[in-house]
């Protein structure tokens, strides 16, 4: 592509993505995913975009589609934690354990401080070895949740936490 057609196609595709942005926010997920596409079309290899993608293809419930967009975008661009995040997060709901811990691992290895991921991941411990295992990573998406002033995840993490030291204490008091 000759640097004239470059220039004059960028701000075309991002008006696109603000658009296709506009309409994810505003939950219109078919209006998202036709101008996410028409985006992609004029920069096939804009990774975020595809990602994007992706969680509209999630939202309708089109999870093939959605797990083809994030292994895209991270072929695109090996650095992008969310499509490895996102990744995970079908594979999570898909029963794939192994599989979206090693991408909430990838996602956490290049953003360390994903809270999000962390928390997942727990999730993805927790289902395939027990609460216990879980309990690292909850308590440490717990401090990332209050460090970055998100509380209301802050809190339900920490209910998490709570309800498992609470069994173990109704357990070992039943001894």
């Amino acid at each position: 592509m000759s640097p004239s057609t470059y220039t004059t196609r960028e701000p075309i595709a991002n008006d696109i993505l603000s658009s296709a942005n506009a309409k994810y926010k505003d939950r219109d997920y078919l209006g998202a995913l036709t101008a996410y596409t028409e985006a992609i079309q004029i920069d096939p290899n804009n990774a975020l975009a595809i990602c994007c993608r992706g969680v509209a293809h999630y939202r309708l419930g089109n999870d093939r589609d959605a797990m083809i967009d994030y292994s895209r975008a991270i072929a695109i661009d090996p650095k992008l934690a969310i499509a490895y995040y996102r990744r995970g997060f079908l594979r999570y709901l898909a029963k794939d354990y192994l599989g979206a811990i090693a991408d909430y691992n990838k996602s956490i290895e290049l953003k360390p401080d994903f809270a999000l991921a962390y928390s997942n991941r727990g999730y993805a411990y927790r289902d395939l070895y027990g609460e216990q295992e879980a309990l690292l990573d909850w308590r440490f998406a717990a401090k990332l949740f209050k460090e970055q002033g998100n509380i209301t995840k802050y809190q339900s993490t920490m209910r998490l936490i709570e309800h498992i030291y609470d069994d173990a204490s109704c357990a070992s008091g039943m001894l």
